[in-house]
């Protein structure tokens, strides 16, 4: 009877200490606190909606490893464009991480709008174990376009009629002089205009300070932002919102060399992991960066 009571007891105490409300839960997903909401859940036709998506964990911003997220599949909305700024602070006594990602997008047709879900995944920098999250799908009332207040247009046709007023009266009383330049005068005073690579150029010289400084971080957003606004403005494309492979397929159609499209394909690559992952870079990565972009830039000035 006693050996009955021992093993009865001893069951008892490993069933409550397994299942006590106490016992501590190492799940990934009890780390990272993921959510998403937009701006209304209703609007016209002709104006633009913001999503946010928001993570958030105890711990600094390395904690975590974080895979670039894709922007959502949506329903009757067109993804304009997307932003993501990081922030810890103190909460409660405790640090808190924030990875806050926004995206804009505009209507397609009027009804039902329906924004998917984001997947996002990481891997734990302390323990190496990966998980991923996914935000719930969102459903968005689309209302026929609202008509723009007229009297805002009145407002700007008054002030449009007293500035050319304005300018008339100035013109009238401002007394110029005209003078005939020679055409060796003019070749003289000929202002040559810099080239698009060479003004590219001379900003990044200026953004290479950042590397001695230790400022990885925000050099490579910088690179990063500068590279694409030169291919937008180069090449006529749009890569707001677009990954590095989207940009890429969108510069094959141009005919681009191999040897442009592979050194592209490194400089934006390596500065993803360095913004979404939050990778440590050394100084001479970022020189190495620098490098192939003044490569890529001379090799179209030629």
């Amino acid at each position: 009877m006693k050996f009955y009571l021992v093993i009865f007891f001893t069951l008892s105490f490993v069933f409550s200490a397994c299942f006590s409300p106490n016992s501590e839960i190492n799940s990934m997903e009890a780390k990272i606190q993921l959510k998403a909401s937009v701006d209304r859940t209703e609007l016209p036709f002709n104006e633009k909606l913001t999503l946010t998506v928001q993570a958030s964990w105890d711990g600094e911003q390395d904690r975590f490893s974080i895979t670039p997220i894709t922007p959502p599949p949506c329903e009757n909305f067109e993804i304009l464009g997307s932003s993501s700024v990081n922030e810890t602070k103190m909460v409660e006594g405790k640090t808190k991480s924030f990875k806050t990602f926004e995206f804009a997008l505009k209507p397609t047709q009027t009804g039902s709008g329906r924004i998917g879900s984001v997947l996002f995944s990481y891997v734990d920098n302390v323990n190496g174990d990966s998980s991923s999250l996914s935000t719930q799908p969102i459903s968005i009332k689309i209302n026929p376009p609202v008509e723009k207040n007229a009297r805002d247009y009145k407002i700007v046709l008054v002030i449009a009629i007293a500035l050319i007023f304005i300018y008339v009266v100035y013109s009238a009383k401002r007394k110029t002089k005209r003078i005939k330049i020679t055409d060796q005068t003019k070749e003289e005073v000929k202002i040559v205009e810099k080239s698009l690579e060479e003004k590219t150029l001379e900003i990044l010289s200026t953004l290479f300070s950042l590397i001695s400084e230790e400022k990885t971080d925000e050099f490579s957003s910088k690179v990063y932002k500068l590279v694409t606004s030169y291919l937008e403005e180069k090449y006529h494309i749009f890569t707001t919102g677009k990954t590095t492979q989207d940009i890429i397929e969108s510069l094959l159609a141009l005919n681009l060399g191999e040897d442009q499209i592979t050194l592209l394909k490194d400089i934006l690559s390596t500065c993803d992991l360095i913004k979404f992952a939050r990778e440590m870079v050394e100084k001479e990565r970022c020189e190495d960066i620098s490098n192939k972009v003044k490569k890529f830039l001379e090799q179209n000035m030629r």
